[in-house]
């Protein structure tokens, strides 16, 4: 299993969201520091489910958007989410939070680990297995870890 997806080693990842308080603010949007830790853990359940998912991306463009999932370039600040940022909080506060989120991205690698096959609908690349789905995170990890500034632009 190639992993592509670096930010999700807790070597890398927990003394980054060590840094996050609740009152951490972010450089751009309106987010809370929770609702990021929540939203990303979200999108990494997606990658592991089978529920079906509406493509957003009109079908003539999806290779487009595909191929732009494996460059390089980074998600723009402006992009918006195809899931919902302001439904209510799940956890009691940023520490469970965190807690959650590290505990879902052991369970993406060990389903991919167990599943090696399987592919998941995202909503703007269509049907994609592991290694595009690490891609994606990685770059949706990036994009928000830059928004709090505990990484660098």
């Amino acid at each position: 299993m190639v992993i592509l997806f670096p930010l999700a080693q807790a070597a890398e990842l927990m003394p980054l969201l060590e840094r996050l308080t609740p009152d951490t603010q972010p450089r751009w949007g309106s987010m809370t520091p929770q609702r990021m830790i929540e939203h990303l853990e979200g999108t990494i359940q997606f990658g592991l489910s089978n529920q079906p998912v509406a493509i957003i991306t009109p079908a003539e463009k999806l290779p487009q958007f595909v191929q732009w999932l494996r460059s390089d370039k980074p998600l723009s600040k402006g992009q918006q989410s195809p899931v919902a940022t302001d439904a209510p909080l799940k956890y009691p506060d940023l520490q469970t939070a965190i807690h959650h989120l590290s505990d879902t991205l052991q369970a993406f690698f060990r389903h991919y680990e167990e599943n090696p096959s399987h592919e998941a609908t995202h909503a703007y690349f269509g049907p994609i297995g592991f290694e595009d789905w690490q891609r994606f995170h990685q770059k949706h990890f990036r994009h928000h870890l830059t928004q709090f500034g505990l990484l660098e632009e």
